[in-house]
């Protein structure tokens, strides 16, 4: 097995991404509700195809003013498209490594975006440094270790899930980040941090179970590749986890929990 990538691993594939624009904040970012008013400016970090941020946007109105950065040149073109007819709201190439730019801003988020970044102390602070006094850092991200699954779902995608933490994590990517926000968020100087469960939990019974469930199919058929690429796992286990994992969510498949928390600041 390669212990580093070839390819870039917090590069998101050209490939369309449905789990991307089922999202809005009331189903995907609902943390966010408590902040979102007429008149406010809000930084969103990591937008991909800006479908969180176009709804982030509505709630601004007219008299706010929401920016997204991405570094990808393909799923800003993506959320270029999709912006149309919001005056408020604007996107940008950039890296928040590097985004400069003298605005600051009420609330700076960022959802599921640091547990692709090998750096997010660093992220934090960049993204501290762009808050207005009394702004609001808020943070959504995943703890891949705690996922739930009842029953265990097969043992070719359970593989394929040790495969994919096993790549990030030689990528130098926190699958425990959720759980790590926190004391990160104190060591940078920030104040009345609040963490909050937003753990995505789907049962059978629901009757988006068949969507929500197969997130993990979509993984690994979006960003399988590139596991298959860095050597961690083959081309044909990378397919029977789709399909065995498929037949599991129309079988026998009860329920998934993935653990994700909001954690939030004071700037």
């Amino acid at each position: 097995m390669s212990n580093q990538p070839d390819t870039d691993p917090a590069k998101m594939p050209d490939a369309p991404n449905p789990v991307l624009e089922r999202r809005t904040v009331e189903n995907s970012n609902r943390n966010l509700l408590k902040y979102l008013k007429p008149g406010l400016s809000v930084l969103d970090v990591g937008c991909g195809s800006g479908a969180i941020t176009r709804s982030i946007a509505e709630k601004a109105g007219p008299s706010g003013r929401v920016l997204g950065i991405d570094p990808s040149e393909s799923l800003l073109a993506q959320a270029h498209r999709n912006a149309a007819g919001i005056p408020q709201l604007t996107f940008q190439q950039a890296d928040i490594y590097t985004f400069e730019t003298a605005e600051r801003f009420d609330l700076v988020t960022c959802a599921r975006t640091l547990q692709w970044l090998a750096r997010p102390q660093d992220a934090l602070v960049r993204m501290k440094q762009r808050l207005k006094p009394g702004g609001h850092l808020a943070i959504l991200d995943y703890n891949h270790e705690k996922i739930r699954w009842t029953p265990d779902p097969p043992e070719a995608m359970q593989q394929f899930y040790r495969a994919f933490l096993q790549w990030r994590a030689d990528a130098g990517f926190d699958n425990a980040i959720a759980d790590h926000l926190a004391d990160l968020m104190r060591t940078i100087g920030l104040t009345h941090i609040h963490v909050e469960p937003q753990f995505e939990t789907t049962h059978r019974s629901d009757p988006t179970f068949a969507v929500s469930s197969r997130l993990w199919s979509e993984v690994a058929e979006i960003r399988g590749s590139q596991v298959v690429e860095a050597g961690y796992i083959t081309e044909a286990d990378r397919l029977e986890a789709i399909s065995t994992y498929d037949n599991w969510i129309a079988t026998v498949g009860e329920s998934m929990q993935v653990y994700l928390l909001a954690v939030e600041a004071q700037g």
